[in-house]
């Protein structure tokens, strides 16, 4: 049996593909703007065809040649266009997503027709506005049904799929077929053994399954007593405001804070602690881990391009999950 396919949008460093990878699709081509996201994806999905260019000077038709995709029918594509995208120059609305990267995603749909497609990006999608007041989720969706296809939103939690982090994302499911639009269900929760429509759960893992030993741990990991107590005044500072947290330690029973695409700064907002002058952030293959990434997954680049690219990733088990509950419609 031939395997199902999919093409990946600001692929990254390949959370999604690596995802629906597991899940038994194969990923043709792709396309990233980013050189270390892109050489990273390469490394890690020899199969696929990866176009590193603006996504904004490739046509569909291009693209397709350059991947060696022409006349290939595509099952899935999947993709995150990044929201701080939207453009400036746009004429009447810089805040409009139909003068943004959101419109990018959207005609490569248009023109590659996949039976269905998966975009997913940060929650503050759904409330955000444009200048109209108008909601940009609702428009982005008017849009995909402008080209013929049925769509869906949902948030989703990463924890809920055997995932060691908090992490939230908005997934939009749509198909051009008669075919259902479902999600994923939740296999994990936060109260143990517990029965969601008759279905038994497991528990969320916490973040003491992906840790490593001390001792490997190298001591540049490990933070001086001056940057604790500056940590420390942050929090004092930051709590009087009203402003975030300044920092946050791991509890090792739960799941982690969401590893954001800064986390190389300092680690700030997921801490491991030993004790009051014991205090570090976490190495890149436990970031990696708590991404759900293979400890094979190969990271090209820099540490901090490295911490960057696995704070914007996709959960590689969430991943797996959203294309499981796909495939079932495919084949």
């Amino acid at each position: 049996m031939t395997k199902l396919n999919c093409v990946d949008l600001f692929a990254g460093a390949g959370g999604l593909s690596e995802g629906f990878k597991q899940a038994g699709f194969n990923t043709i081509a792709a396309n990233e703007i980013e050189n270390d996201f892109s050489k990273t994806f390469k490394l890690n999905h020899p199969e696929a065809k990866v176009f590193t260019e603006d996504i904004r000077n490739i046509s569909v038709k291009d693209f397709q040649k350059q991947c060696g995709i022409n006349g290939i029918e595509v099952d899935v594509l999947i993709g995150g266009p990044p929201c701080q995208g939207f453009s400036m120059a746009g004429r009447r609305d810089p805040k409009d997503p139909r003068n943004s990267l959101f419109m990018e995603y959207i005609r490569f749909v248009k023109e590659l027709k996949p039976k269905y497609f998966v975009m997913e990006n940060v929650p503050g999608i759904l409330t955000m506005k444009n200048s109209k007041g108008k909601l940009v989720h609702e428009i982005i969706e008017s849009e995909f049904r402008k080209i013929g296809y049925q769509v869906k939103h949902k948030k989703l939690l990463s924890a809920d799929y055997g995932v060691p982090q908090k992490r939230r994302r908005v997934v939009f499911i749509g198909t051009r077929t008669k075919k259902p639009i479902s999600f994923p269900k939740q296999t994990h929760t936060e109260k143990p053994e517990l029965k969601i429509n008759g279905f038994q759960t497991q528990s969320w893992l916490g973040v003491e399954t992906i840790l490593l030993d001390k001792t490997d741990v190298p001591e540049s990991y490990f933070h001086s007593k001056k940057m604790i107590n500056g940590f420390k005044k942050r929090k004092e500072m930051n709590k009087k405001k009203g402003n975030g947290f300044g920092w946050q330690i791991l509890d090792p029973k739960k799941p982690s804070y969401t590893i954001s695409a800064r986390y190389w700064k300092d680690g700030s907002d997921a801490l491991v602690k030993y004790t009051e002058t014991q205090i570090r952030m976490l190495t890149e293959k436990e970031v990696a881990r708590i991404q759900t990434f293979p400890d094979d997954y190969q990271f090209y680049g820099s540490k901090r391009s490295v911490y960057t690219q696995i704070g914007n990733a996709v959960p590689v088990l969430m991943a797996k999950a959203i294309a499981e509950e796909i495939k079932k419609y495919l084949v």
